[in-house]
């Protein structure tokens, strides 16, 4: 009975859920934050951007055709504060309905983990790599530098 609780919690925590369908974005006005770290001879400068995507827009549809090809799962800082998450890496990728981000995708390039209405999961089993393309893409869905229109 040990054996099948542990086996049904294990599966649980591992199962791919997809992230289009846990943000709720689709037939919603929805905010994207971009920030970015640069260190250049030393100095370290922060910059941020942010932009509102118009629900049923190219690049509405374009973001949630991107969310659709990744899936998530949960991991040990799931059970634990959301607020575990070292984010490292040059570019954080932010994506909100409301605009308080307390229901929504913080991803960032440095780490596999990322915070899914408010939950620390992982995207991707291994490494970093599958956060990192999806921080990447989006930065450039937003900022219109996929050639879709904003």
């Amino acid at each position: 009975l040990l054996a099948a609780a542990i086996a049904a919690f294990a599966a649980w925590m591992l199962w791919p859920r997809s992230l289009e369908d846990a943000l709720e974005l689709e037939g919603a006005d929805f905010y994207g934050f971009l920030i970015t770290f640069d260190v250049q001879n030393g100095q370290n400068s922060t910059g941020s951007e942010s932009y509102t995507v118009s629900a049923g827009s190219e690049q509405a549809e374009a973001v949630l055709d991107l969310l659709d090809q990744y899936t998530y799962h949960f991991c040990w800082d799931t059970l634990a504060d959301p607020n575990v998450i070292s984010e490292t890496g040059d570019i954080i990728v932010d994506l909100d309905v409301s605009g308080d981000l307390e229901r929504g995708l913080s991803v960032s390039n440095g780490t596999g983990k990322a915070r899914v209405n408010g939950r620390v999961v992982r995207i991707g089993y291994f490494g970093s790599g599958r956060a990192a393309a999806l921080c990447e893409q989006l930065s450039s869905l937003l900022r219109g530098e996929s050639g879709v229109a904003n």
